[in-house]
C-alpha cells in the first residue's frame, strides 16, 4: 500500500509541475486586466480629480512641463524626471509628491489621503498599467518652424 501511495503522490507532483505553465498564462491575462481595471478604477480619477487641472493639456499653464493626461506623459515627465517608474515605487517622484516628500502634490494643503497613496504605490508595484495610449496635446519645448510661419 505504501508503494501504491508513493506513486499517486510521484504522478501529482508530476502534473502540477506540468500545469503550471497554463495556469502562468491564465494568470498573466488577468493580472492584464486587473491592472487596467485597477487603473480605472482607483488611479485615473485621482490623476482627474487633483492634477489635471495643471498637468494636462487642458490646462490653462503646465506646470513643471508634467503632463498626466496620458501614459507618455507620466512617464517621460517632467522638468524633474520621469514621474512613473513602472514597477520601482522608490524612484517614481509621482510617489515622493503625493506623500509630501519634498515634492508636494496636489499642491493643496493637504495630502492625498494614504489609501489613496497605497493604490499609486500598487499600481506602480504592477507594472504601472496604463491603457491610454495617446501622446499629450501639447510639445515641450519651443516650435521655432511654426513661430516662423505666423502670420505676425
Amino acid at each position: 500500500m505504501d508503494g501504491d501511495f508513493l506513486v499517486h503522490r510521484a504522478t501529482l507532483i508530476v502534473l502540477a509541475v506540468l500545469a503550471l505553465p497554463h495556469f502562468a498564462a491564465v494568470s498573466a491575462a488577468e493580472s492584464d486586466l486587473n491592472g487596467t481595471e485597477f487603473f480605472e478604477r482607483k488611479i485615473r480619477p485621482v490623476l482627474a480629480a487633483h492634477c489635471y487641472k495643471c498637468h494636462s493639456a487642458e490646462a490653462d499653464k503646465s506646470m513643471g512641463g508634467l503632463f498626466v493626461d496620458t501614459r507618455a506623459g507620466l512617464r517621460e515627465g517632467g522638468e524633474t524626471g520621469p514621474a512613473v517608474i513602472p514597477g520601482d515605487v522608490a524612484k517614481s517622484l509621482l510617489i515622493k509628491a503625493i506623500r509630501h516628500n519634498g515634492l508636494k502634490m496636489p499642491s493643496e494643503s493637504t495630502k492625498l489621503p494614504d489609501a489613496v497613496i497605497a493604490d499609486f504605490e500598487a499600481w506602480i508595484k504592477m507594472g504601472a498599467p496604463d491603457p491610454r495610449d495617446g501622446k499629450s496635446a501639447i510639445k515641450k519645448g519651443i516650435d521655432y518652424e511654426a513661430g516662423r510661419k505666423h502670420w505676425a
